[in-house]
């Protein structure tokens, strides 16, 4: 199992930011995570990090927030071709909208679409991906 170490949580709910950092401590005890409750917030650290390793950063992005939606976020990441192979992008949302999972998976830059909240056994089953 390939276990990454950087996460990037980008979620307007802290209490799904704290649930998601315990549930990765639980699996990653060293993981270095960082969270964002404002997605510019966590588009601009996206944009500027870079990590010395060879292992990629597993993203996890809500769809609906305040001012920037997941959708404004990945239309930003888009323009970031540098930076495309570093993450793995995994929409959490609680959205029960079947369009907003195709919508997901359809893009190129998702990895995946996971309901909220994380758990141990989704976790470990983005490391199976």
């Amino acid at each position: 199992m390939n276990i990454q170490t950087h996460f990037v949580i980008i979620d307007d709910d802290e209490i799904n930011n704290i649930i998601c950092k315990t549930v990765i401590e639980f699996l990653v005890p060293n993981a270095n995570i960082k969270s964002f409750c404002i997605a510019k917030e966590g588009f601009a650290y996206v944009a500027n990090q870079r990590y010395e390793n060879d292992k990629t950063t597993v993203l996890f992005l809500d769809i609906n927030m305040p001012s920037w939606s997941g959708w404004d976020f990945l239309d930003q990441f888009e323009k970031l071709e540098n930076l495309k192979k570093e993450y793995q992008i995994f929409m959490l949302s609680s959205s029960l909208d079947p369009n907003d999972k195709r919508r997901a998976l359809e893009n190129k830059n998702v990895t995946g679409f996971i309901e909220k909240p994380l758990t141990l056994a989704k976790l470990q089953q983005i490391f199976l991906v």
